[in-house]
């Protein structure tokens, strides 16, 4: 399985996602909710890169072809999480995959501001 590049993000957003369930609503109005999964489903991690080299840029072009765009899920290094304590997702219970399209922005000649949305695949 790949591995996403190993460059650590100058931002990073996350987003814990929530557990699958099943919300009924009753004739009197109250929602009864039914558990479906006991694994968080739709964790978005928002990686920023600024400034960056066009070879850094390459890396993680070539990873997301690689990966066939948001299709193919991947493991993510270390260097992603640092910063942390300790890892906030357990990759033994995840592996990610593209959310979408990668944003890239001239930030001055040679470098560039990228934007990656990542999303949670349960193992």
């Amino acid at each position: 399985m790949a591995t996403f590049p190993s460059l650590t993000p100058n931002s990073r957003s996350l987003d814990l996602g929530n557990y699958p369930q099943v919300v009924h609503v009753a004739v009197s109005g109250v929602n009864l909710r039914f558990l479906q999964g006991s694994k968080r489903t739709n964790q978005i991690l928002t990686l920023g890169y600024s400034n960056i080299t066009e070879t850094d840029l390459q890396l993680i072009y070539t990873h997301y072809e690689t990966q066939e765009g948001t299709l193919v899920p991947f493991d993510l290094p270390a260097a992603v999480w640092e910063g942390y304590a300790s890892v906030p997702i357990s990759a033994v219970d995840y592996n990610w995959r593209y959310a979408s399209t990668i944003a890239v922005d001239t930030a001055s000649p040679l470098r560039y501001n990228v934007n990656v949305q990542l999303v949670s695949v349960v193992l």
